[in-house]
């Protein structure tokens, strides 16, 4: 039969009768070639090979005779049956899945006219079972049933530049993974591509992001990626899910640098602050530490929990508090130094803060 399947012209001499001589049915209205193999975590070639033998053993006891079951040279199970009873695939089908853990996934061809052509068949299965890329792992995939592949066209760089934009403003990991679906869609817009094409384009994804993230002088626990594991990956979902979280991971590490870039920014305004408290305002200070006001407000607010305006205030009042203590400065002089002009306004920021007047603090302290 691995002959026969594989076209290898002395497989059709005396067809029939070696078929009989080995007690096969030699008679199959519109043969038709089924492939099947183990899916899943499977990963050891031993525990394959063990699998095989096993549902290879399991099908030829729970098959009828109308149904030859045999390996091919890849060591894949194959099944020669009619394609007037192809019911019998989802039958194969349930029975592995009720005595089986790992799902099993099963490509099947067109029908011929003879045995003798059946080759044909078995490169449609072959092909078909390669579309659980697309189909995901378990299922029954006909060839017949199946489109041609479309153009991958050229890599889309913009959709790589989006991708990085959701890494780093992502709050969390399923907004990145919608992210990776989208740029994937994108891809197979116009329908499925070769499959190496999308390994390449993965990698190709996974390069680039990289480049970028070296670019970005990441630090703490960035690790590379690994091709050998996209490469050995089944299916397109195992891949996203791969590319996921590794973007995922990624922007953790992205985060944790933000957090400490702006702790630096936030420690250099408030510096900022205490040298300039006279004349500082929000646009002076976000110059100094080159943002923009709007973006040094949000991030104040999110880091200290207080406005810009109300530290700058903390600021001037714990100044204003030194300067009544150690200077006999009046209040109006006291004022002015930590950015008041108004020294009425003054008092009434400084009651409201301290609790007391500045002539009521000064005079609490016994001066």
């Amino acid at each position: 039969m691995s002959d026969l399947v594989s076209d290898k012209g002395n497989a059709k001499q005396n067809l029939k009768e070696n078929l009989t001589y080995l007690q096969l049915n030699p008679y199959f209205s519109f043969p038709t070639v089924a492939l099947i193999e183990p899916a899943g975590s499977l990963r050891e070639e031993d525990e394959k090979r063990q699998i095989k033998h096993q549902i290879r053993a399991f099908l030829e006891e729970h098959l009828s005779n109308d149904c030859i079951v045999f390996l091919d040279e890849s060591g894949r199970i194959g099944i020669l049956f009619s394609w007037v009873s192809k019911e019998v695939m989802e039958a194969v089908r349930t029975m592995l899945k009720k005595y089986f853990a790992n799902p099993v996934n099963i490509g099947v061809g067109k029908p011929c006219n003879q045995l003798s052509v059946i080759h044909s068949s078995y490169t449609e299965a072959s092909h078909a079972l390669q579309y659980k890329f697309y189909k995901g792992t378990g299922q029954i995939i006909y060839f017949s049933e199946l489109g041609k592949y479309e153009s991958s066209g050229d890599y889309p760089a913009a959709k790589e530049q989006e991708l990085f934009q959701y890494i780093r403003s992502a709050k969390c990991p399923s907004e990145i993974e919608q992210a990776v679906n989208e740029f994937y869609q994108y891809i197979l817009r116009n329908g499925p591509v070769e499959i190496i094409n999308i390994y390449e384009l993965s990698i190709r994804l996974l390069v680039g992001i990289e480049k970028r993230i070296l670019a970005a002088d990441l630090k703490g626990g960035y690790k590379s990626y690994e091709v050998m594991s996209i490469i050995k990956m089944e299916t397109l979902q195992e891949i996203k899910l791969y590319v996921s979280k590794y973007l995922t991971d990624i922007a953790e590490i992205l985060s944790q640098n933000a957090r400490v870039n702006h702790r630096s920014i936030i420690k250099k305004t408030i510096q900022y602050m205490e040298q300039e408290c006279q004349h500082a305002t929000l646009h002076s200070v976000a110059k100094k530490v080159y943002m923009t006001p709007a973006y040094l407000s949000l991030l104040f607010k999110t880091n200290t929990g207080k406005t810009f305006i109300e530290q700058l205030t903390d600021i001037r009042m714990d100044k204003a508090k030194d300067m009544l203590k150690s200077t006999h400065l009046k209040n109006y002089e006291v004022a002015v130094r930590v950015g008041y002009h108004d020294s009425r306004y003054f008092s009434q920021i400084f009651k409201k803060k301290v609790g007391v007047s500045p002539s009521e603090y000064r005079a609490s302290l016994g001066h």
